[in-house]
């Protein structure tokens, strides 16, 4: 049994019925049953719980050999008392590295952030890397994947491109220059679920990605190719000009602070990193951009 965290998200849904299709039985941890047995297949466990709540995190593991952790916090609600988006990220991840001690599950695969540094000027990229640290110094036997834009439908970065590359104007966050290297879901769920019985993995994070490496602006306009239509004229909102609207929408919606600005300013980053090391390990054609995208829509 395999137990996924976040498997309502975008990559845990993925992840659940990839690893169906490979016979690996499927436990999900989840807040809101209902939806979950309306997003997610028959055949996949459900139980009810937080990874903040060590008791239902108990339950959740029991008879489990392995955990998937694929939870985004910077857009969850949150119901602890975390002072913002790091800590409750932290927090999560404490929460479940010592349940899978007193569970005596040892294998741990979570989804980070591609190019991860401690050293990083945006907040998310620090906290993806304290949230490593713990991690790899948990003694349990971890594997990070890190990819960075997932082209699929229901991905929050991909959506995004696909809604500018329908419209004749296209509002863009930001100066639309920033790389971004992209995979194809398909292509993620393959690493994830490859690298599960694979000790060679243990102790490594591992940026994903095909070999393109294009622009916000150019990854709009190939999406605007498959599509048919004319590439948008894009009108650049400078991230300066939506910062303060972050902090209101944090409020709104219960969200950790500082999760929105976060993500905002990572708008800015670029997702390159360097993806040669999982191909050495798990070597496999990849999807080009193209044909990812005519895959999604």
């Amino acid at each position: 049994m395999i137990l996924v965290i976040g498997a309502t998200g975008f990559v845990g849904r993925h992840l659940s019925v990839g690893l169906l299709e490979r016979a690996i039985p499927v436990r999900a941890l989840v807040r809101d049953q209902a939806r979950a047995r309306a997003l997610l297949p028959a055949a996949v466990e459900l139980s009810v719980g937080d990874m903040t709540e060590p008791p239902t995190l108990d339950a959740a593991l029991r008879d489990v050999r392995a955990v998937y952790v694929t939870v985004q916090t910077i857009t969850r609600a949150q119901h602890g008392k975390a002072r913002d988006f790091a800590e409750a990220e932290l927090r999560g991840l404490e929460e479940v590295v010592a349940a899978c001690r007193r569970a005596g599950v040892r294998r741990v695969i979570a989804v980070g952030l591609i190019g991860t540094r401690p050293d990083a000027a945006n907040a998310w990229v620090r906290a993806r890397a304290r949230g490593e640290r713990l991690l790899f110094g948990s003694g349990l036997d971890v594997t990070v994947i890190r990819p960075g834009v997932v082209v699929g439908r229901g991905s929050v970065g991909f959506d995004g491109v696909l809604a500018a590359a329908r419209r004749r104007v296209a509002p863009i966050r930001g100066s639309g220059r920033q790389l971004w290297r992209p995979i194809g879901i398909d292509d993620l769920i393959a690493y994830l679920v490859g690298v599960l019985d694979q000790p060679a993995a243990y102790g490594r994070a591992f940026d994903v990605g095909t070999d393109e490496v294009v622009s916000y602006d150019s990854l709009v306009d190939a999406t605007a190719d498959v599509l048919g239509r004319a590439h948008p004229r894009k009108v650049h909102v400078p991230l300066r000009a939506l910062r303060p609207l972050a902090r209101v929408l944090e409020i709104v919606g219960r969200l950790p602070a500082g999760g929105l600005r976060a993500g905002l300013d990572h708008l800015g980053d670029d997702l390159v990193g360097d993806p040669r090391p999982i191909r050495a390990l798990l070597p496999r054609p990849l999807l080009p951009l193209r044909a990812a995208v005519e895959r999604s829509i």
